[in-house]
């Protein structure tokens, strides 16, 4: 528990400091700036996941993930696909989404760096068990940004920084943002960014090296010679890159769909709003992780469960909804509309998911991961599944500025930020609606300790 606990504490350390990175940003530059960065962030991202194949989680779980020449295979592979993937975006696709090509290209280096090789080195690092150099590449990667943030605006947020504690008031020379190297101020965020992770990744890749364990595993396996993954490790990598489509449909993807529907005014708040609730997502996946393995055992601490994830979720949503017009109209000076609605909405997205992620640990514990995948492919498919029918409603009603419209009176936006809330609701009735009996609960956990035995 006390190596899960200090994991989890670096991962929110590191997640709290990236979204006070982007909280900074967003104060600091037009919503519209922020909007379009966002954007091709959240397309770069997912196309780190669609080139990374699963590779991490492969190396979690094969028997030569900690060796050097694993890491190199699929780091090989998932980063020459992803040059693929982004060199065609960047032709086909950013143009008709009037993306800045500076900073796609820019945020595909970062994604690169981020969601492909820093994801497989800290693989490499938790097979080698060596756990203190991966929650410090967790804090380099969120000081990375921050670097970033201060290089685009940080003497520009110093003064605004003071203005707001002490009511002083400063010139606007003083308070407006001027970027560095001849840039505005997110092009220099987004290259600062790009090139502060790729010095951590390489950092990375020194960190993980362990000549005598290679050395050993060139001498004990012949397929440490392979120059590729074999076909049974990406048939593996198959289900966990479905996998991770499916959570980021239904935790990511809205600042994408949003995009599709809206202006990047609107965009920015939600791409604020959803860096602040996916930062907080670290405690429902810490608890999964650490009582997944009690409730194969049985369901005497499902209750402790249930009572420590309420514990934390009741009161970070209504702190969230309590602190969404503060953030709203003061920090941010009312520059990005409707993002109390937004939070507030987000907030109840992350209660309910707290619930779902219980009810998805049971099942998993008790392999029922069919059911699972059912439920997350559902959420996952109501999620797009909206976003998109909402975007294509809002411009046939002729928004295609990306305007806000109204159907029968009910605002598109409001309508926008309900498909989350069902999505989550949706797919929790699903997973009590699987839950077996305790009863039936009992003899698979029969069943399990006979498997394990």
């Amino acid at each position: 528990m006390s190596e899960a606990l200090i994991f989890s504490l670096f991962n929110l350390m590191a997640r709290g400091l990236s979204s006070a990175a982007g909280l900074l940003l967003a104060r600091a530059v037009a919503p519209e700036a922020f909007g379009e960065y966002a954007l091709a962030l959240n397309y770069a991202v997912l196309l780190g996941v669609l080139a990374r194949m699963g590779g991490n989680e492969v190396l979690l779980v094969t028997r030569d993930g900690a060796s050097g020449a694993a890491l190199r295979r699929w780091m090989g592979v998932g980063i020459s696909l992803y040059a693929l993937l982004a060199i065609g975006f960047a032709v086909g696709i950013a143009p008709l989404l009037g993306l800045s090509a500076f900073i796609f290209a820019f945020c595909a280096l970062r994604a690169a760096a981020e969601q492909v090789g820093l994801q497989m080195i800290n693989s490499r690092l938790q097979r080698q068990e060596r756990l203190g150099r991966v929650n410090l590449m967790t804090v380099l990667i969120s000081l990375a940004v921050a670097i970033a943030v201060a290089c685009a605006a940080g003497p520009a947020l110093y003064h605004q920084g003071v203005a707001l504690v002490t009511g002083a008031e400063f010139s606007a020379d003083l308070t407006t943002p001027a970027g560095m190297f001849g840039l505005a101020p997110v092009p220099t965020f987004v290259m600062v960014s790009a090139i502060a992770l790729v010095i951590v990744m390489l950092l990375g890749m020194w960190l993980s090296h362990d000549a005598a364990a290679d050395a050993q595993a060139v001498d004990s396996d012949a397929a440490s010679q392979r120059r590729l993954p074999s076909k049974a490790d990406f048939a593996r990598g198959r289900g966990f890159l479905y996998n991770n489509l499916m959570s980021f449909a239904y935790l990511q993807a809205w600042v994408i769909l949003a995009g599709l529907a809206f202006a990047p005014a609107q965009v920015a708040s939600v791409s604020v709003v959803t860096s602040i609730v996916f930062a907080l997502y670290v405690f429902p996946t810490s608890l999964y992780r650490y009582y997944l393995p009690k409730l194969t055992h049985g369901d005497a601490r499902l209750k402790e469960y249930l009572v420590i994830a309420s514990g934390f979720a009741l009161p970070v949503a209504g702190g969230l909804a309590l602190v969404a017009p503060w953030l709203a109209e003061h920090f941010l000076s009312g520059a990005y509309p409707r993002l109390t609605l937004t939070l507030r909405a987000f907030a109840l997205v992350y209660l309910v998911h707290a619930f779902v992620t219980c009810a998805f640990t049971r099942l998993a514990a008790l392999r029922l991961n069919g059911k699972r995948l059912l439920c997350q492919s559902t959420g996952a498919t109501l999620v797009v599944g909206g976003g998109l029918a909402i975007a294509a409603l809002n411009h046939s009603l002729g928004n295609a500025s990306g305007d806000t419209g109204s159907l029968l009176g009910v605002d598109l936006y409001s309508l926008f930020l309900c498909v989350p809330v069902a999505a989550e609701v949706v797919m929790l009735a699903m997973a009590i609606l699987f839950q077996p009996s305790l009863s039936r609960s009992g003899k698979a956990h029969e069943d399990n300790a006979a498997a394990s035995a």
